[in-house]
């Protein structure tokens, strides 16, 4: 894109200076229809000038930005298939509601913590130790911790603000268990169970469940039995198959629109849109 030329920054600024909101709204339909071009013509003016100006900026940029992550996100799931890239539709996700969150930033978070990981495992650890090696390193020395005191809270599912306050829900928990897995190279799947989700690793010689969400406690089949019972779901061996990162997309998006189902309406009609499309695929 040019850059704007100083008479039509001086205007576009002069315009996000008035403080008429319908002069505004109509400012950010018309940026709005010109797409990738309307974000990169904001930016260059929220940069300097009237502080009115750049605060409107500011705040059409956001509005901007978060209605291009929602069109992205549905776009990833009227295309995505069954098997994708499960960490890029966790950004995704966590772009519609925080645009402007640093991706790069994060990824390299979780590459430090697979990192410090990998450090120390030594390789000679059985599978159970080496899981115990994990939750000891993300449960007790990072802190990371199931959300019991406000379970519902939509932070708890966005993956950047689950390493952000180390606090999520079962499913959160265990995507960042199998992000971190995926980089060491372990062979861990998620477990899809009905209100709770964990983990199994799943190898030619040993298998065993685990669940993040109680810092990594290990399971056995009885174990998962029980936890059905206590949730009141009468138990089925399906339950303990592997799931793919479409239906842990679509479990996302349940909760999310479960989230916002008194908090934000429309955001929870936009994921009970996400997860409708998920459903058929």
């Amino acid at each position: 894109m040019k850059a704007l030329r100083e008479p039509e920054r001086l205007a576009l600024a002069k315009l996000l200076a008035d403080e008429d909101p319908r002069t505004l709204q109509l400012l950010q339909e018309k940026l709005a229809e010109r797409g990738k071009e309307g974000i990169m013509i904001l930016e260059s003016v929220a940069q300097e000038g009237d502080p009115t100006a750049r605060r409107n900026a500011t705040q059409i940029l956001r509005i901007l930005r978060e209605a291009a992550a929602w069109e992205a996100l549905a776009r990833f799931c009227a295309t995505c298939g069954s098997h994708f890239d499960l960490e890029e539709a966790c950004w995704l996700v966590a772009r519609t509601r925080y645009p402007e969150f640093d991706e790069a930033a994060y990824r390299t978070r979780i590459d430090q913590m697979a990192q410090e990981l990998r450090k120390r495992l030594t390789g000679r650890e059985t599978p159970r130790a080496t899981i115990e090696v994990c939750n000891h390193y993300l449960f007790r020395m990072l802190g990371f911790q199931g959300n019991r005191q406000d379970y519902y809270d939509p932070d708890n599912s966005y993956l950047n603000r689950v390493l952000d306050r180390r606090l999520g829900i079962p499913i959160s928990l265990s995507v960042l268990y199998l992000l971190l897995a995926r980089r060491l190279r372990l062979p861990l799947i998620g477990i899809n169970m009905p209100a709770h989700f964990i983990l199994k690793w799943q190898s030619a010689t040993t298998s065993f469940y685990f669940d993040p969400f109680h810092e990594g406690e290990l399971l056995d089949e009885t174990d998962c039995r029980e936890l059905c019972q206590r949730l009141g779901v009468e138990f089925n061996p399906v339950f303990l198959s592997p799931t793919t990162p479409q239906i842990i997309l679509l479990r996302m998006c349940n909760n999310l629109q479960v989230s916002y189902k008194d908090r934000e309406p429309a955001r929870a009609e936009q994921f009970a849109r996400f997860a409708a499309v998920l459903s058929r695929l």
